[in-house]
């Protein structure tokens, strides 16, 4: 599982690198990886059982809730690389039920889409202030995406410990 995901940020990384290189960087191709993306955690979350979210592999992690909390609360900070303002009060809550966990997950990668439409081909080469770096947009939405695949592989630990089999990994 560790070696398809290195080899599908890899890839990811070459096929964007490639496209931007062409300016051929297309928003409904984007669009089409974060439906992948939103699926394979979402799909996930549902297939944990709700008496497992409050498992944690050790004490020093977040339990099973919180690091699906922590996914949702990634996708309101990184907002703005799409060009939104993160919501004001933040819509994610410390709830430990699933049904809230996954309502809220899902609302924060519909914000994210809504954002990745409004997105003009000439948004993705701006350049943009992205946690203290200059960089373009579409290099700080492939650092957005990295970090939601990093997420997703811990959470797949989750659930592998717990005999259940994630959702379907998806991606670019």
């Amino acid at each position: 599982m560790k070696k398809t995901m290195v080899k599908e940020c890899f890839t990811l990384l070459l096929v964007l690198s490639f496209c931007y290189s062409k300016a051929q960087v297309k928003k409904e191709n984007i669009l089409t990886a974060w439906d992948g993306m939103t699926k394979m955690v979402v799909e996930t979350a549902k297939a944990m059982p709700e008496t497992h979210y409050s498992f944690k592999p050790t004490t020093e992690l977040r339990d099973f809730a919180e690091q699906m909390a922590h996914t949702s609360g990634a996708n309101y900070l990184f907002a703005s690389v799409v060009k939104l303002e993160t919501p004001d009060p933040n819509p994610i809550t410390d709830t430990k039920e699933k049904k809230e966990v996954i309502a809220q997950m899902e609302n924060s990668f519909a914000f994210i889409r809504s954002g990745i439409q409004k997105l003009r081909v000439e948004d993705l080469a701006e350049e943009i202030e992205f946690f203290g770096n200059k960089m373009s947009r579409l290099q700080s939405i492939l650092i957005m995406t990295s970090h939601l695949q990093r997420e997703h592989g811990k959470t797949t630990i989750y659930v592998r410990l717990k005999g259940v089999a994630p959702g379907p990994s998806g991606g670019w």
